[in-house]
């Protein structure tokens, strides 16, 4: 069995945004991760092969904890990685300096109206303030814009934001949770022409999986299981991933013994396999697989990558992430 690349963790359920394209903020209870469980899971979660843990929610800015995680995962050799809706930027943006390889603000529109309107809150001028912030801190975030129909066209003044900064725009091809993918093809036609943009990243083998009907039951291409290793907030295991948790064993310290399990081998045999994988494209556990499955899939994610690490770390010159 292949070693696990990403620890996806999620370090809470609450959030501050009601966002038009995403349900976490619904889920009850609400639930903070436990310091100690944290640490112990980054720790064997590091012995078990992971190399990249990304601390999400929720809004993972309203944890309190989240600069003691940061720091110990920096201490496991982790590259570490950060999604906020920059509402708690500003106030805690000295607290994780440092810490943070990849950061990431999402922004879904070049104007406060639109922008507000799908995120459900009052968070524009909270990004703007936050670019700001972070380049006085001496942290270089890439602008995360999730792009939708409803938003499509309205990409140029963010673009033109990143390129004042020399900061990464990497637009994200909304997903659904259930079923196929249901942008039209001239949604993502706009946004890979795009995408040829300087300093714009676009992972091109999303294009490819959506337009092959997303993954096949059949002939399944999804790495859920295998790449990805998916940690709840209450200390659970989510199988095979967080948005389809059908098993959800307890971790309770031991996570090395749980990644052998039973349960978890069954699911690496599952992945891919389960009637609601048919038509999946849910772009955080496809990223991982396409390292996994290999063929065009990896090649074109893989140019689409190189693309991202010369204009960040040799044209703009940032920070190599884990240095």
């Amino acid at each position: 069995m292949k070693k696990p690349l990403l620890l996806h963790y999620y370090i809470t359920n609450r959030c501050n945004a009601r966002c038009s394209f995403c349900s976490i903020w619904q889920e009850k209870p609400k639930v903070d991760a436990d310091l100690k469980d944290v640490l112990d899971n980054l720790r064997q979660g590091r012995q078990a092969g992971c190399r990249f843990v990304d601390f999400t929610g929720g809004e993972p800015l309203l944890h309190p904890q989240l600069p003691e995680f940061l720091a110990a995962a920096k201490k496991l050799g982790y590259i570490t990685s950060v999604t906020t809706n920059c509402l708690l930027f500003t106030e805690r943006a000295k607290e994780i300096a440092g810490l943070v390889d990849l950061l990431h603000f999402s922004i879904d529109a070049d104007s406060a109206q639109l922008h507000d309107k799908i995120r459900g809150c009052r968070s524009y001028q909270h990004v703007l303030d936050s670019i700001k912030t972070a380049l006085e801190n001496k942290l270089y975030p890439d602008l995360l814009y999730t792009y939708t129909q409803e938003n499509i066209d309205a990409i140029e003044g963010v673009w033109e934001l990143a390129q004042k900064s020399k900061l990464i725009l990497i637009l994200d091809p909304v997903f659904e949770v259930c079923g196929h993918d249901r942008l039209h093809p001239d949604i993502h036609k706009k946004a890979f022409d795009f995408s040829k943009r300087k300093g714009v990243y676009l992972n091109t083998a999303h294009l490819i999986l959506r337009d092959r009907g997303g993954n096949q039951i059949r002939d399944p291409l999804c790495r859920a299981v295998s790449s990805t290793v998916v940690i709840l907030p209450d200390n659970k295991l989510a199988l095979p991933c967080f948005h389809r948790r059908c098993n959800t064993p307890a971790v309770n310290g031991n996570l090395k013994e749980l990644l052998r399990s039973k349960d978890r081998v069954e699911a690496v045999d599952r992945e891919g396999k389960y009637s609601f994988c048919q038509g999946c494209h849910i772009n955080c556990y496809f990223d991982p697989t396409y390292q996994f499955a290999g063929g065009c899939f990896m090649i074109e994610s893989m140019k689409s990558k190189l693309k991202y690490a010369f204009t960040k770390y040799l044209i703009y010159r940032r920070k190599l992430p884990g240095k």
